[in-house]
């Protein structure tokens, strides 16, 4: 893995790989409200019946859902990026707190494929000769299996290229 920060000259196709997230920003503000608003009611439930201690275990069960979607939110930074280019292709992977690898994979005999691991997790990668390099391990399958047709299908339009 170099760190280098040059792109290949000959470069035919960029895809970039990040994980999916259904809940928009706004929608999180919503649902904390709609968390806070709940969590008054019930407080205020417990109060009225002298149980008042409860309203501080509700208060922290905010603050656990605000953190747990704050750091989902972070680890949605991170992601990969392929550079095809005619010999092969380049993987850049940053990762959600902003380091930096990559992998150089000069071949015309790579291709990306899947392969069953134990159980019925599927990896994605690229294989070069005995080598398997992972992408897009935050994927759920059927998207996978999607990329890799993308893959091997814009693979061959740069060796064509």
């Amino acid at each position: 893995m170099s760190h280098s920060h040059s792109t290949p000259e000959n470069l035919t196709d960029i895809i970039t790989i990040w994980p999916y997230r259904s809940l928009s920003n706004k929608g999180f503000l919503i649902l904390m409200a709609v968390l806070a608003a709940l969590a008054f009611c019930i407080g205020l439930g417990f109060f009225l019946i002298g149980a008042w201690p409860v309203i501080g275990f509700l208060g922290l069960e905010l603050v656990v859902v605000y953190i747990a979607f704050r750091l989902n939110y972070r680890s949605a930074k991170a992601y990969e990026q392929l550079l095809i280019h005619q010999s092969g292709i380049t993987i850049i992977r940053l990762s959600d707190n902003g380091t930096e690898t990559r992998d150089e994979l000069t071949s015309l005999w790579l291709k990306a494929e899947i392969i069953k691991q134990s159980g019925k997790r599927k990896l994605l990668g690229l294989r070069l000769h005995s080598q398997f390099h992972e992408i897009g391990a935050f994927l759920p399958p059927a998207e996978k299996s999607n990329l890799k047709n993308l893959i091997n299908e814009r693979i061959e339009k740069a060796r064509l290229a």
